[in-house]
C-alpha cells in the first residue's frame, strides 16, 4: 500500500483545502473542474458526470452533494 505524504499531496492535481464559507466562481468551478467561464451545457454535463459518482443513494457524501448542487446553481445564476 503506498504511503501517502506531504510531498505526494503537493503534487496531487487534487485541489487540497476546505470549502469557503460563501460560494464563489472560483471555487464553483473547481468542485465542477470546469473553467469559470465555462458554458451552460458544459457545467450541465459536468455537474451529471460528479453527481453520479457522488450520488448519496449511491453511497456518496450528502454534504458533497449539496455543495455539488450549489456549485451547479451558482455557475448557471451567474451566467
Amino acid at each position: 500500500m503506498p504511503k501517502f505524504d506531504a510531498e505526494m499531496m503537493a503534487n496531487s492535481k487534487y485541489y487540497r483545502g476546505g470549502f469557503d464559507p460563501k460560494m464563489n466562481k472560483r471555487e464553483a468551478s473547481l468542485i465542477l473542474g470546469v473553467s469559470p467561464s465555462a458554458s451552460k451545457t458544459k457545467v450541465k454535463d459536468a455537474h451529471k458526470k460528479i453527481m453520479l459518482l457522488n450520488h448519496p443513494d449511491r453511497g456518496g457524501s450528502p454534504y458533497l452533494a449539496a455543495k455539488i448542487n450549489e456549485a451547479k446553481d451558482f455557475m448557471d445564476n451567474s451566467k
